[in-house]
């Protein structure tokens, strides 16, 4: 089990909040199950504290969504909560998912023709 704490939004207050927990367990067909979780903390309305926001099934193959959350128009939230669980993953699994950089290209000399 491992608690997110959000740095970014109370950061003029100096406060830390726990906002998520994340737990990992092995399902009975022996893939790996990654859950993200409100935390029970009163930053979230009582009705949904410890809700499950997004799970992940490791096969060893594939990664699967259990449920369709990401097809349609989607929030900034669900988006934050999927880089927190992607971003868990990549840091902690066997193998992780991607690791570079992003560069910015700025053209420094246009010829016309």
């Amino acid at each position: 089990m491992y608690r997110v704490i959000n740095t970014l939004d109370y950061k003029s207050e100096n406060k830390i909040v726990h906002e998520y927990t994340i737990m990992q367990y092995m399902n009975d067909n022996g893939h790996e199950v990654t859950t993200l979780h409100r935390s029970h903390d009163d930053v979230w309305a009582e009705g949904r504290r410890g809700e499950e926001v997004i799970k992940v099934i490791d096969t060893g193959d594939m990664v699967i969504f259990p449920k369709k959350e990401f097809a349609g128009d989607v929030g900034y939230d669900k988006i934050a909560e999927l880089y927190i669980l992607l971003h868990f993953i990549n840091k902690t699994e066997r193998m992780p998912m991607y690791e570079g950089t992003i560069e910015e290209i700025i053209p420094t000399h246009t010829i016309e023709i």
